[in-house]
């Protein structure tokens, strides 16, 4: 990792050098609030492996770029393509496999960019991303590389490559632009090519207009041509923009000569912040600006709920003759429309004709945030004086609009579910057909001809009585922008075809707004994900992890999943496969190596159980998964001290000695990195020692080992072959792709592989003991022989069979 961290160093210093030399171009124009962002790259496999980082643009920036380098640690190492998502006001919504989205879920943003770069060992140019007059606020950056299949093997052994990211972000921003004041005309003289002004829009306004005129040339005219005709071009263009300064290559509101006005009016603002207005002129020039507006303030709803309450003792719903009666649908529906026009439509005169002579534009109520401990568990209620409500009264002659906040790093790492529901006791109360119509829009109310509102089907919610099915409808935003968002309803009634007036004059809507984890409530990846929640710095999201091959943002993709008959499969093999180790167990109390028995036989059924609890599906959990990790791990390297010290044929007192050191060994090596390399190393390097040293000894005693090292290579050869297969399988084979078949295979000659290393029981006095008359006999070589599994060193063939 030495060489990485000095490419990284490198890297920061190139950009280090690039901003001083950026500043020095840019001057007072320029603003660096973020010097670097360096993060570790990660396969995707889910959202929680993206690399996050955080920029906040201030307003007023004209030019905004991104500049990225990807490195990796080692030559040797695959160029890997990283992807990069940049997104305004939230995290990134992608499909990194392509994979479908659940069917109510909008994946629409504001402003969302992607670009791609490549990994490399040198220091390299970098990739540049800029964009021009961008919103202003929170810009988050999310990347990743491409998930491969990778080998599956221990910390430390062989390399693992590492990549990683660094991010530089710098921006021009246009300093000094002017106020303009809705409702007080302003004469203004500029003498630039490009002027800014800005206009504040207070929350409520229903809708403004820009009105310039008295243009005048201070200096010379410009002569331009327009159908052949000369026309003296005071202003050359005009352009508006909400929260960010316009381009001058946007759209032209129009044009103002000496003797013309210019009249523009935004019918559906976004209100409590600036618009920009940009005037494109070639000579010096003086001109009025008049912003008036109309204002439409949010509403609360009505009077007390108590004073109608009391009036309600019992709620009931009848349905009878095709009448529908709701004692509670009535209190809600008066508190709600207690402001509402009181028109009543007339045949002949039109429905828009008549609301606007006594309504000017759309009634408006705020939702309360009721706020719940858990994180994305808020929910969104009408409120009133002293109650909430989840009800919302309308009527057929005018949309009601409701309104709630998203707010900036606490939503946004949830989804936004918006359900809507209707009484299904409507259904057959009428020979009407009713339905609800929902529009949502972020921002800003959403848009209406007549009095109609239009939406994109994307954002279109519709309910009906046509069928039990279609009075309920729900629509999932994931990482919802921050802002605030605005749902305009609309009731209409048909027959035959023909939209018609409505027989009932109200009608209750049931509105459900919260905030919830990863995608679906109840489920929140259904049956086939498990919601996570991922910390990232100060930023915190929640995010499917599928299982079973199962994809996409609510993990509801099947095309790749595996049949739920190859994933039983794969869970027995896993399982089973620890069968194996019943030989070992066996041949181990046989020979009164009661020890060894007891730590197969442990480490057969820690290792079945924990991976009976590591599968995606059919999945059994018999204590914390936690814990069966750690016993797994832990049985499985003191299997093979255990070995190694019965090898060594040792006196008992002195064997349970080394047992005993063998167990706190192996549990701080387990607990402190149970997925390193050093926990295995220490063990088997200090388990190795035991029988070395005894053979050594007893070499040394019967001053030669010819015979000895031909008996131990008889002995160990067929052990130390299955455990040689049973390591080239775990290091150089096993990937996650074949994990579960490679893996068995490798429970599978390990325990093989012990039943060659045990040593044949001793002649014994009473069990677990061996026959010593003295210390000195400790190291005899023929004790080493009689111990072999394989081959006895004996004259008596009689001595041979009783063995």
């Amino acid at each position: 990792m030495v060489g990485f961290c000095l490419h990284r160093e490198c890297y920061v210093w190139t950009f280090r050098v690039r901003l001083i030399i950026i500043a020095g171009i840019t001057g007072a124009y320029g603003v660096f609030p973020e010097a670097s962002q360096e993060g570790m790259l990660h396969p995707y496999k889910s959202y929680a492996d993206v690399t996050l980082f955080h920029y906040n643009v201030p307003s007023e920036v004209s030019r905004a770029t991104w500049e990225f380098a990807a490195f990796m640690d080692n030559p040797h190492c695959l160029i890997k393509d990283v992807h990069i998502y940049i997104q305004h006001g939230s995290y990134p919504v992608m499909s990194p496999t392509n994979s479908s989205f659940p069917p109510n879920v909008y994946i629409g943003r504001t402003s969302l960019h992607y670009i791609t770069t490549k990994s490399a060992y040198q220091p390299h140019d970098a990739t540049i991303f800029a964009i021009n007059n961008p919103l202003p606020g929170n810009w988050f950056v999310a990347s990743y590389i491409s998930h491969w299949d990778q080998h599956v093997q221990q910390e430390g052994l062989g390399h693992k490559c590492h990549y990683s990211l660094g991010s530089v972000a710098f921006w021009s921003q246009v300093v000094g632009i002017p106020v303009i004041s809705p409702g007080i005309p302003k004469v203004i003289t500029t003498t630039e090519h490009f002027s800014y002004y800005k206009i504040f829009i207070p929350a409520g306004t229903w809708h403004f207009t820009v009105k310039l005129s008295n243009c005048e040339f201070q200096v010379n005219s410009v002569t331009m041509f327009h159908n052949n005709n000369t026309v003296l071009y005071c202003i050359q263009s005009v352009a508006l923009r909400a929260r960010a300064l316009p381009s001058y290559t946007s759209k032209s509101l129009g044009n103002v000569t000496v003797d013309s006005e210019l009249f523009f009016t935004e019918t559906e603002p976004y209100t409590n912040g600036f618009y920009y207005l940009l005037i494109v002129t070639e000579s010096m020039v003086k001109f009025k600006v008049d912003i008036s507006t109309t204002e439409c303030s949010v509403q609360p709803l009505g009077p007390s709920l108590t004073k109608h309450f009391a009036q309600t003792s019992e709620i009931t719903v009848r349905h009878s003759n095709n009448t529908i009666r709701s004692d509670w649908a009535s209190t809600i529906r008066h508190i709600n429309n207690s402001k509402l026009p009181k028109v009543t439509r007339s045949p002949g005169i039109r429905r828009e004709d008549l609301i606007k002579l006594q309504y000017p534009c759309l009634p408006t109520f705020q939702l309360a945030r009721i706020k719940h401990s858990q994180d994305f568990a808020d929910t969104f209620l009408l409120q009133g004086r002293e109650w909430y409500t989840t009800w919302v009264a309308l009527t057929e002659m005018i949309p009601v609009i409701v309104q709630l906040e998203i707010l900036p790093f606490v939503d946004i790492g949830g989804t936004l579910s918006i359900n809507i529901h209707l009484d299904e006791l409507l259904i057959n109360t009428t020979y009407h057909l009713l339905t609800i119509t929902a529009c949502i829009r972020k921002g800003r109310a959403p848009s209406h001809i007549n009095w109609d509102i239009i939406c994109p089907p994307s954002l279109l919610l519709n309910i009906s009585t046509a069928t039990p099915e279609s009075v309920d409808a729900t629509k999932l935003i994931p990482y919802p922008e921050p802002d605030m968002w605005f749902i305009a309803f609309q009731a209409k009634c048909y027959a035959n075809g023909t939209e018609r007036p409505c027989l009932m004059n109200e009608v209750t809507v049931s509105l459900n707004i919260r905030t919830q984890p990863c995608v679906f409530s109840g489920h929140p990846c259904g049956q086939k994900g498990v919601c996570q929640e991922s910390h990232k710095g100060l930023h915190f999201f929640t995010s499917c992890a599928c299982l079973g091959g199962y994809e996409g943002w609510g993990c509801t993709d099947g095309r790749n999943a595996t049949p739920e008959s190859l994933l039983l499969l794969t869970t027995l093999l896993l399982t089973l496969s620890n069968v194996f180790f019943l030989p070992a167990v066996l041949l181990a109390l046989r020979r009164n190596l009661l020890t060894e028995a007891l730590v197969y036989l442990a480490t057969m059924i820690f290792s079945t159980f924990y991976h009976a609890c590591d599968q995606d599906f059919y999945a059994y959990c018999v204590i914390k998964y936690e814990v069966l990790q750690f016993c797994d791990f832990f049985c499985s390297i003191l299997a093979f001290w255990v070995t190694l010290v019965a090898i060594a044929g040792i006196p008992p007192h002195i064997a349970s000695t080394l047992h005993m050191m063998g167990v706190l060994i192996v549990a701080v090596g387990v607990e402190y990195n149970r997925t390193g390399l050093l926990v295995f190393i220490i063990p088997f390097g200090l388990g190795v020692v035991i029988p070395v040293a005894t053979w050594c000894i007893r070499c040394c005693r019967q001053r030669g080992c010819i015979h000895l090292q031909y008996s131990l290579l008889l002995l160990l050869l067929p052990g130390i072959f299955l455990a040689t297969v049973g390591l080239i399988l775990f290091a150089f084979i096993e990937t996650e792709a074949n994990y579960q078949y490679v893996h068995s295979a490798w429970h599978i000659v390990i325990a093989l592989s012990l039943v060659f290393l045990l040593p044949k029981k001793c002649n014994q006095q009473r069990p677990g003991t061996c026959e010593v008359s003295n210390e000195a006999e400790l190291f005899d070589i023929n004790d080493y022989y009689s111990a072999s599994p394989v081959f006895i060193v004996t004259s008596d063939l009689d001595n041979l069979l009783n063995n």
